[in-house]
């Protein structure tokens, strides 16, 4: 898995190319980096020329850190929850608004990687893809909300005032720049599942409102076995905001619970009034 190898008298472990087959150049950096701290990630992005000229990319090689490491705690161990949350939270804004720059270039913000097979990769960068992605993985396994419409014009406003901080912060990419539509495309389809996954949080994490409780009968049940077994109880609606009747169970309670028996619905206002469940 690993090679030894020994530069300037130090002894480092460096991982096997073999190891790195498939994955994406910038991820294999990112992971060759770990193994050998001595390693500079910007440096080599910056090599990569895009139309010609030369990417200039953040240099927060620190903040990109910071967010691997709290990112995958927070997907693994998420203790202490609010804490974490909040942290990861602020990673982006903190990001888009620390610079060495007075106005950079938007493709600061993506990294863009040409394989040998001619297969171009786009790599937003960690401080915004990585809690876009586990903000919105962990919101959907830990709660449940009643109105995904309202959760999509909230995220929508979110997502307006995170392109009103970029465009305040950041110049628009050049015009001769033949990447120009996909990179805009990529960094907007990331800003936007991570407003989504914080305007779900904001709603649920931070909302100390009073439980209403329903008592709802079970209509019927289901498992879903995909890589995991999810477990799902079909309830009767308990108010006109409820879009979604079927619920995730612990297995301990799907196995408890028969289709007739009825249940506790503990239905919440949430912060940003997205009505938000769990049963007891």
């Amino acid at each position: 898995m690993f090679e030894n190898n020994v530069t300037d008298e130090r002894l480092y472990w460096r991982p096997n190319p073999e190891l790195l087959a498939g994955w994406s150049d910038v991820w294999a950096k990112k992971f060759e980096i770990f193994c050998h701290p001595g390693l500079n990630f910007t440096a080599i992005n910056n090599k990569q020329n895009i139309s010609g000229r030369k990417m200039k990319l953040h240099k927060l090689d620190w903040l990109e850190w910071i967010t691997i490491l709290l990112c995958g705690w927070f997907l693994l161990y998420p203790t202490p929850y609010k804490v974490l949350f909040t942290i990861i939270l602020l990673l982006p804004v903190i990001g888009l608004i620390l610079h060495d720059n007075s106005k950079p270039s938007i493709t600061s913000l993506i990294s863009i990687t040409t394989n040998k097979d001619g297969e171009t990769a786009y790599d937003v960068v960690s401080f915004i893809a990585l809690p876009a992605y586990i903000l919105i993985l962990r919101m959907f396994l830990d709660y449940e909300i009643e109105s995904y419409f309202d959760l999509l014009i909230e995220g929508l406003i979110l997502l307006i005032a995170f392109l009103i901080i970029i465009g305040f912060f950041y110049r628009d990419i050049e015009k001769e720049n033949s990447h120009k539509a996909l990179i805009y495309f990529v960094i907007l389809g990331n800003i936007a599942i991570y407003s989504i996954g914080a305007v779900y949080g904001i709603n649920c994490v931070y909302d100390n409102s009073k439980p209403k409780v329903y008592q709802v009968p079970v209509v019927d049940k289901s498992i879903y076995s995909g890589r995991h077994k999810s477990y799902y109880l079909y309830v009767e609606p308990w108010s006109n905001k409820s879009d979604n009747d079927k619920i995730d169970v612990s297995k301990n309670k799907y196995d408890r619970t028969m289709i007739g028996d009825t249940v506790k619905v503990d239905s919440r206002v949430g912060l940003l009034k997205i009505p938000w469940h769990n049963i007891e």
